[in-house]
């Protein structure tokens, strides 16, 4: 089976992709899915609802950047202590898994790594300097760390473009197992695409914006 472990769909607020998009890009390239919104577990839940089974995941703003929690059925609000997401994801039996740990182009990039993580992401798709995804699997050798990669999608079109090749798992130890052997398969994203995602962030606060203003006229 193949999973990319980072995904965005709409129900972050810097991606358009709807859930039936993803499932159709999911079924069309053979990947089992998993979801990471930013700071929302709805869209994952949804979509298990509507279309099977899927991992429940979430890409927490922490307090220091960005922290990763899978198998998760707790949301966990943004700007919570990273140490404190942490001791949440491990208490519902989740799995800590750092995105772009070292990658110091973006804002959002953990600031402290001093926490027992589970997997490191030691390939981003939306890298643009190879040097941090490096750090980031050196880190994870360091450490004895399971090893991820993610396409960090926000569009349909870059789903999958990294990924685990992986054994069938039936619980998170097998999942564990499967991912200590797994094939990493990595791609890098045009670095263009960064750009339309931050266009579709801007586009989507102001419209927010404009929804607020018409309710109180």
């Amino acid at each position: 089976m193949k999973l990319d472990f980072h995904v965005h769909t709409k129900y972050s607020n810097d991606s358009l992709m709807t859930l039936e998009t993803f499932n159709k890009v999911c079924k069309k390239k053979g990947f089992f899915p998993v979801i990471t919104d930013h700071d929302t577990i709805k869209g994952a839940l949804e979509y298990k609802k509507r279309f099977g089974d899927c991992i429940i995941g979430e890409e927490v703003h922490t307090s220091h950047g960005d922290l990763a929690g899978l198998f998760l059925n707790e949301e966990i609000p943004k700007k919570t202590n990273v140490y404190e997401v942490v001791d949440r994801i491990k208490a519902q039996g989740g799995l800590v898994y750092m995105p772009h740990p070292f990658d110091i182009g973006r804002r959002s990039t953990l600031k402290v790594h001093d926490f027992k993580a589970d997997i490191v992401e030691v390939f981003n798709a939306r890298v643009v300097l190879q040097k941090f995804n490096k750090m980031a699997d050196e880190y994870a050798d360091k450490h004895g760390l399971l090893k991820a990669v993610g396409s960090d999608s926000h569009f349909s079109m870059h789903v999958g473009m990294c990924y685990a090749e992986m054994d069938s798992f039936d619980d998170i130890k097998g999942f564990k197992q499967s991912l200590r052997k797994a094939r990493l398969v990595t791609k890098s994203v045009n670095p263009l695409a960064l750009g339309l995602t931050k266009a579709v962030h801007f586009s989507r606060k102001r419209m927010e914006m404009l929804q607020k203003l018409v309710r109180l006229r």
